[in-house]
């Protein structure tokens, strides 16, 4: 049989699981395409450990899947190195801040960490206002002295408590990342700290008949709000996960690594297969136009 040139990348959500069953062709499908040593990438906008990710894949698929071939909303942050060094806010849920350690970032803080060393942020929640009333008048508003400025926002996922969440980064972005210093013109046209963001899908298919908000919906909130609060847009110094191009570069780049551990020439051409119109396909397809243009380019240089 003749040596694969191509790589097949797939979308998890809807394409390989539905909810918590997995869709029986996919796993069929799949099994044949290792077995003809086809890369095979899956490149989904979930933000996991790609480890955790790739141990389930493997039970649901019945081959082993290694935690390279699993491109997640956050992988590409890799990437990101001028910010790695930086104090850096990490939003999202569960395991959030080991996310962060494995993309590279080597200081970290937490929604929570900010409101324990600013108590007075965290206003939703009604039992709070109640033990903070007690707190001021017995021993002041006490803030951490120590408390070292956000550098930088990393939104990782829609976080637990949406309410809270949104409360505090508007908070950094409005404070340059220090809460302690309030600038007089906060709603003035001003630049904020830098925001890196991942998987902007509004809504994703889940078990539910309809399809459920995704991390797009709370990005969605962020900025009508800080929109309101300061006049100014909000602004993302970066953007990864589908379907901007670096995810679907990243894919890219791992099929060739496997293509080249299996003595298989360089990757062709990409196969890729999705469900959601307005994020895989609409990615894949600008992805698309952009290896035409560079191939175009190519082409007229050596002409």
């Amino acid at each position: 049989m003749k040596t694969p040139n191509f790589a097949c990348f797939f979308d998890i959500d809807g394409v390989i699981t539905q909810g918590p069953n997995f869709i029986t062709v996919a796993k069929q499908a799949i099994q044949t395409l290792i077995q003809l040593k086809v890369p095979v990438v899956f490149v989904s906008n979930t933000c996991m450990l790609e480890s955790d990710k790739a141990k389930q894949l493997s039970t649901v698929l019945g081959v082993t899947i290694q935690p390279d071939q699993v491109v997640l909303a956050q992988t590409p942050m890799r990437t990101l190195t001028d910010f790695h060094n930086k104090h850096v806010l990490v939003s999202g849920q569960d395991k959030a801040e080991d996310i962060g350690q494995m993309i590279g970032f080597k200081s970290i803080t937490t929604i929570e960490k900010v409101c324990e060393a600013f108590p007075e942020l965290d206003m939703v929640d009604h039992m709070h206002r109640v033990r903070l009333s007690e707190m001021i008048r017995s021993q002041g508003l006490v803030h951490d002295q120590n408390f070292r400025p956000i550098d930088a926002i990393v939104l990782l996922g829609e976080p637990i408590q949406w309410e809270r969440s949104l409360q505090v980064i508007i908070d950094l972005l409005l404070t340059d990342g220090n809460p302690a210093i309030v600038p007089a013109d906060s709603n003035t046209k001003r630049d904020h700290i830098p925001i890196i963001a991942c998987n902007k899908d509004l809504v994703f298919k889940a078990a539910a008949d309809l399809p459920r908000f995704g991390h797009g919906a709370f990005l969605t909130c962020l900025e009508t709000l800080y929109k309101s609060i300061s006049g100014n847009d909000l602004k993302y110094t970066a953007f990864v996960g589908k379907p901007f191009e670096i995810s679907y570069q990243y894919a890219e780049t791992i099929a060739n690594k496997i293509a080249l551990a299996n003595g298989q020439p360089k990757i062709e051409k990409v196969y890729f297969i999705g469900d959601n119109p307005d994020v895989d396909i609409v990615g894949a397809n600008m992805y698309n136009h952009l290896l035409k243009q560079a191939m175009n380019l190519r082409t007229s240089l050596s002409g």
